[in-house]
């Protein structure tokens, strides 16, 4: 069990991963539990890491985890309590008795990647060799991107986005409503509304592409400009009076 004044905030900055190369290791407790985590110095002592059990070996628990190379400690949390695998490699520590491995690099040219331990059902579980082979054996380096890679595909988001915007990207959007030109300035407003959304693509089937996105500003400075012009319409009219008789005033024209 851990020493009683144990604080994690306090060994924060032991170890820190940035610059290394980590390594899944699959790590095994397999005397039996109800819930189970793993905790240790590769993760800082900070963080407790759930244990799923193994289909068919309802005492086995395993977890697979991210660890640097070198000397590492863990210790197993079992239903509430601190515990260590005793036939395994262990040692009397500052957190109490835990368990010891290392954790060997291996050239990302050269993969080392041993298979894992499949138990039958019907078959007694070797409980060290096991944990022996899953503990160290999965030297194989995670995969990284290059700097380069990185930079190369974030330029090419920025020429596409820098091409395009935002109403010719909506249709593959999924789920879009978009407004015929041709609309009734009142039906368009009733369709925001009922959809609970504040804007929508104005589609032109004349040229077959959109040419605008209409929100409810739009409806106000429509309003507005047929205001200035003397046009006092009554409600029958505004159901009749439609977007392709604003659009050589620019109203719902998106900006440039």
């Amino acid at each position: 069990m851990f020493a009683s004044d144990m604080n994690p905030a306090r060994d924060a900055d032991r170890v820190t991963n940035a610059g290394m190369v980590l390594f899944p290791i699959q790590f095994t407790w397999p005397h039996g539990g109800r819930s189970v985590f793993i905790c240790g110095s590769f993760n800082r002592w900070a963080e407790l890491l759930p244990m799923s059990q193994v289909e068919g070996t309802p005492n086995v628990f395993q977890a697979v985890c991210a660890v640097s190379h070198g000397c590492h400690e863990y210790k197993f949390l079992v239903d509430g309590e601190w515990r260590h695998d005793e036939p395994q490699p262990h040692k009397n520590g500052e957190y109490g008795i835990v368990n010891t491995f290392e954790a060997q690099h291996v050239p990302a040219q050269v993969p080392q990647v041993q298979p894992l331990l499949d138990v039958p059902n019907n078959m007694d579980v070797n409980t060290g060799l096991m944990h022996r082979i899953s503990a160290v054996t999965l030297n194989q380096a995670m995969l990284r991107i290059s700097e380069e890679d990185v930079q190369a595909c974030r330029h090419r988001i920025s020429v596409f986005l820098a091409a395009h915007t935002a109403y010719e990207l909506l249709p593959e959007s999924g789920n879009v409503v978009a407004l015929d030109v041709d609309l009734p300035v009142k039906q368009a407003f009733h369709i925001l509304s009922e959809q609970g959304i504040a804007s929508a693509p104005l589609w032109d089937f004349s040229k077959g592409n959109f040419v605008g996105v209409l929100s409810a500003l739009d409806f106000i400075l429509i309003l507005r400009e047929l205001g200035n012009h003397g046009s006092n319409l009554t409600e029958e009219e505004l159901e009749t009076h439609y977007f392709c008789l604003e659009r050589g005033k620019g109203i719902h024209e998106p900006e440039s």
